[in-house]
């Protein structure tokens, strides 16, 4: 019995033995044998502009044949979410961008080596910004496909896009690039009895700004309550609203979120005074996307638009809103440009001036 019990291990050891080598053997005719990447001039490009990129292919086999190299370009937009009180699903997705265009002729053989392919195409003007959120997303992307006389020369890699929408201070209102001032009055009441009244002055010297640039801002608050005001703080919020149409209705829904992009605390303000917080700087981050609104300017619709608030918050119960632009270039007209870029470093000279002058004047005090 235990003679038979061996015979049976070694043969079902032999017959694993003659067929394992099989299963995980793997010949090196079928390793690829190309590879893509691509290498960008700019990280971002902008709508309206040229996108400039290389496309970088090394091959490991001499015999290698190009029948297709293809660069697809590519821009989606989608929203979706699903109401939680009525169960509904909301979903749209629009097709930005969708351009192709070929490399290199075909029938072309490369040697062994790393190759190098100009890609070279003008954007559309009125195609929205990259976007990622929970609601809704707007992304971009580079697909370059290879197609040769071996299966393992076959090839395709998807690459990622940032793209900025295009805007500028001329497609603005005019009045929006003057100094304003915003006013707002607070009443309090307690038990319907008047408690008091805050006064608030914004001072701006435009709402219309670029990406990357400081928002100068002067704040002066006039607490005639007899509560002190606390917490004072200046905030960049992005306001992001996103457009969807019922999968089984022709209902669209939309939804509003807020993205806390920078804050500038203040301090607080003494029950029955007055302050006026100067020289406060807010910067607009350089990643994030400008003003984008419904209509594009070409006839298309957006099914995501972004606005920028600068507000004004303390305790208990003071908020703001400042509406503001954010666009991704300055003037059109290069001489344009040219005197507001000599005019923001001037400006900015006189205010260091002017700091420095209080700083000593208030330490003679």
């Amino acid at each position: 019995m235990t003679s038979r019990r061996q015979s049976m291990g070694v043969v079902l050891r032999q017959l694993a033995n003659s067929i394992i080598p099989l299963a995980v053997h793997k010949s090196h005719t079928d390793m690829p044998t190309t590879q893509l990447n691509i290498v960008l001039t700019d990280p971002r490009v902008v709508a309206g502009e040229y996108l400039q990129a290389k496309v970088l292919l090394d091959s490991a086999d001499p015999d290698t044949i190009i029948h297709s190299l293809v660069a697809e370009v590519k821009g989606v937009g989608r929203t979706g979410w699903v109401n939680i009180h009525t169960d509904k699903i909301f979903e749209t997705e629009k097709v930005y961008l969708n351009l192709q265009l070929s490399l290199c002729p075909d029938g072309v053989s490369i040697p062994v080596g790393k190759h190098q392919f100009p890609l070279q195409i003008q954007l559309p003007d009125h195609l929205p910004s990259s976007y990622e959120s929970q609601f809704g997303t707007v992304r971009y992307q580079v697909k370059v496909t290879l197609s040769a006389n071996s299966e393992q020369a076959c090839c395709s890699e998807v690459f990622p896009l940032v793209l900025l929408a295009r805007s500028f201070f001329d497609d603005i209102p005019f009045n929006v690039l003057s100094p304003i001032d915003f006013k707002d009055e607070v009443d309090f009441t307690c038990c319907t009895l008047p408690f008091g009244c805050v006064s608030i002055l914004i001072s701006l010297a435009r709402t219309a700004f670029l990406l990357g640039e400081n928002i100068d801002v002067q704040v002066a608050i006039n607490n005639r309550t007899r509560k002190c005001l606390k917490e004072c703080s200046l905030t960049l919020t992005m306001k992001t609203q996103f457009e969807a149409m019922s999968r089984y209705e022709h209902v669209n829904e939309k939804k509003l979120s807020e993205q806390l992009l920078e804050i500038v605390p203040l301090g607080s303000v003494r029950a029955r005074s007055k302050i006026v917080f100067e020289k406060c700087l807010v910067k607009i981050p350089d990643a994030a996307p400008p003003t984008q609104n419904y209509n594009l300017g070409g006839g298309e619709t957006a099914i995501i638009a972004i606005h920028y608030v600068l507000k004004l918050t303390a305790l208990p119960g003071i908020e703001c809103e400042v509406p503001i632009i954010v666009t991704t270039r300055g003037y059109k007209d290069k001489s344009k440009q040219a005197a507001f870029l000599i005019h923001n470093n001037n400006k900015q000279r006189l205010q260091a001036q002017n700091r420095a002058q209080n700083m000593v004047d208030n330490y003679a005090v």
